[in-house]
């Protein structure tokens, strides 16, 4: 369960109080206990003040169940303490009786009450109440579903400190994923959470200083998010890495270095990274030169739907480059990649009708093909028309 940390120990501290109990200073006690991991004192503390109804003492016992702290884990006895403190309006206990309400663990599934639970909470401000109000608008549990009332309540949630808030919200308005694009806003929630050490942090301020998303572009800044984010093995990082030190964007151009972060890049299944790996080592490029290799990386990255693989693999069956000539196995990576679009592919396939290249020679299907590269503005396809036309006269 996400309870923040810092408002169990607010709520502890500023709720327990009573003249009666045997401690000369119950909250320096419960204090030092909670600092020793002594549980032990800890229930016993919170089980006097429970004792006499106070909601802070019995959201403290159901937090003790719940995490089997000083006590045997126990999720349905904790529920029934929260739901002591609950129905008292103790803030968090509101939260969490949420929260059991809504994953059905320690209590009845009740997404609705979840909600109304929420809703309580909220109203004293806790954050974590928001987050949840936000998903349940999102998802339709417990309400109707309203994107824009989750992005209402996952903004608060964000503002209020929620790291893990903030780096979703900055994804999804550098996305447009549930709401409209907002660059701004992408980059004033990942500045937010950027205190916070997360990794993901690192790597979207580098995509954004890379690029002026929300902000100028800043190549340095950009390279220098992006190293930190890789360094802390954010995959997506490997491959944004390796292309800031291809282009020279933010660092000293670097082959070599753009190499190795591809490696790493693609054999964590990045396509992009498997494409470009296999151009370097078709080009030795930062390695020796390996066709045999380029081909093995390039056959990946074409099996996972990447066009320009695609479309490359077709010219190594065609020319016999790390693997034996197949015109058969050309065309019809030829034609995978024309169906994504590729120009160059769209005018491959009318050249293997045209020649009769791994199909019989068909002129009238090289014409087709050929006339639907020429619209994408291949001059190859241009030229070829034109010697078609020649011949017919």
């Amino acid at each position: 369960m996400n309870i923040s940390k810092k408002y169990l120990l607010l709520m502890t501290f500023l709720f327990l109080f009573s003249s009666n109990i045997a401690f000369a200073d119950p909250n320096a006690d419960l204090r030092s206990a909670y600092q020793r991991k002594d549980y032990g004192t800890v229930f016993r503390i919170a089980s006097e003040f429970a004792k006499k109804g106070d909601p802070a003492g019995q959201y403290i016992l159901g937090e003790l169940y719940m995490q089997g702290h000083g006590v045997k884990k126990n999720a349905w006895t904790a529920g029934q303490w929260y739901k002591k403190a609950a129905d008292k309006n103790h803030p968090i206990a509101l939260y969490a009786l949420g929260s059991m309400h809504a994953t059905g663990v320690g209590a009845k599934k009740n997404p609705r009450l979840a909600f109304q639970l929420y809703s309580k909470a909220a109203g004293k401000g806790i954050p974590d109440a928001y987050r949840g109000l936000g998903i349940m608008h999102e998802n339709g549990h417990g309400t109707k579903k309203n994107m824009g009332a989750a992005i209402h309540w996952y903004e608060k949630a964000a503002n209020k400190g929620m790291t893990d808030v903030q780096i979703m919200l900055s994804e999804r308005f550098l996305n447009g994923i549930g709401v409209k694009r907002n660059f701004g806003k992408a980059f004033l929630y990942a500045k937010k959470a950027e205190k916070s050490g997360n990794p993901g942090v690192y790597y979207l301020l580098g995509l954004m200083y890379a690029n002026g998303m929300g902000t100028k572009k800043n190549a340095y800044h950009a390279f220098k998010n992006m190293k930190i984010a890789a360094d802390k093995k954010v995959i997506p990082a490997y491959y944004s890495l390796g292309a800031m030190y291809i282009k020279g964007l933010g660092v000293k151009k670097n082959d070599y270095h753009a190499f190795n972060w591809f490696t790493k890049a693609a054999a964590k299944n990045i396509p992009l990274a498997q494409h470009n790996l296999g151009l370097m080592y078709l080009e030795g490029k930062g390695t020796k030169k390996n066709v045999y290799r380029a081909f093995q990386w390039l056959s990946k990255s074409a099996k996972k739907g990447l066009p320009a693989s695609m479309f490359l693999l077709g010219d190594l069956y065609v020319d016999g480059i790390g693997v034996k000539k197949n015109y058969g196995q050309a065309l019809a990576w030829y034609r995978k990649a024309a169906k994504k679009g590729i120009p160059l592919a769209i005018y491959s396939v009318g050249a293997m009708y045209a020649n009769g290249y791994g199909v019989k020679r068909d002129l009238r299907q090289a014409r087709i093909w050929f006339q639907k590269a020429a619209q994408k503005n291949v001059p190859a396809a241009k030229k070829a028309l034109q010697r078609l036309n020649a011949a017919r006269k």
